[in-house]
């Protein structure tokens, strides 16, 4: 497995942790970890706008070309660009490497260990060059469209709610999956397609941290998108300086106790 020896030896130890010190509650530890890791977070945030920006500017790139749009229409959603909505976001597959190396870090700072901001950051970037994210766009793109289509057949006929519901179930659980691939990935050796069956597995097994992430996520967004104009430069050098980091930080935090408890200790246990 990829985390053992994942983690090198230091000159200089850390002054440790009383093993008969009782554990602080998951909250307590959370915000006690970001406030000591804030600047390393932003450090992280701040390197990983390289690859993201570059990501950006080719979205803008691909909008630009002179290529008609596809429309459809909904009944519904309405109108719907289908140019915009899956070939504009097609570079956004070039970030699953980099996203693997925002939640190594953020890994270990959830496991209270050192990280090398910018040095392991890069080595697991170089380290875990699996596709996920093309996965993530296949199935957005199937499960997105067949929404859209189903929706407008269902005031024709009731029965097409069904496949309906299904796809948005599906659609729910593998959002619910992204939340642990990532850092799956940068800490065991496992093939894509395990790592998507047990992030599939923990998706429903961490149902209520998974709600309580989404909940946090929707409400950050509400709040950028109803951010006063007059303040819109917050968001901007929030997602700039910070937010990225956070988020991969937050879903580090939530989702790698249930890892250790389900994949780590058992494995070390039969070891």
């Amino acid at each position: 497995m990829a985390f053992l020896g994942l983690f090198g030896n230091y000159d200089k130890p850390g002054p440790g942790v009383d093993k008969d010190e009782p554990k602080k509650a998951a909250p307590v530890r959370f915000f006690e970890i970001l406030w000591r890791k804030l600047s390393k977070l932003m450090q992280l945030n701040l390197t990983f706008m390289i690859p993201f920006i570059v990501v950006i500017a080719l979205m803008v790139g691909v909008f630009l070309l002179p290529i008609p749009h596809f429309l459809y229409v909904t009944s519904f959603f309405g109108v719907l660009d289908l140019y915009i909505l899956y070939v504009v976001t097609l570079p956004l597959i070039l970030l699953s490497p980099f996203t693997c190396g925002l939640a190594y870090v953020t890994r270990n700072f959830a496991r209270e260990e050192h990280a090398f901001v910018w040095s392991d950051f890069w080595d697991a970037v170089k380290n875990n060059w699996k596709p996920a994210l093309l996965i993530v766009y296949l199935a957005y793109v199937i499960l997105s469209f067949s929404i859209f289509f189903y929706s407008t057949r269902v005031s024709d006929n009731w029965m097409f709610m069904i496949p309906l519901a299904v796809c948005c179930i599906l659609s729910i659980l593998m959002l619910f999956a992204q939340y642990y691939i990532p850092v799956m990935i940068g800490t065991f050796d496992l093939k894509l397609r395990h790592i998507y069956r047990n992030a599939f597995i923990f998706s429903i097994m961490g149902l209520l941290r998974n709600l309580m992430i989404t909940a946090i996520l929707a409400g950050l967004f509400i709040a950028f998108l109803f951010c006063p104009a007059a303040f819109a430069v917050i968001p901007l050098l929030l997602v700039i300086i910070f937010l990225c980091a956070f988020i991969s930080y937050l879903t580090s935090f939530a989702t790698y106790s249930l890892l250790d408890t389900y994949l780590i200790q058992p494995f070390y246990k039969k070891e």
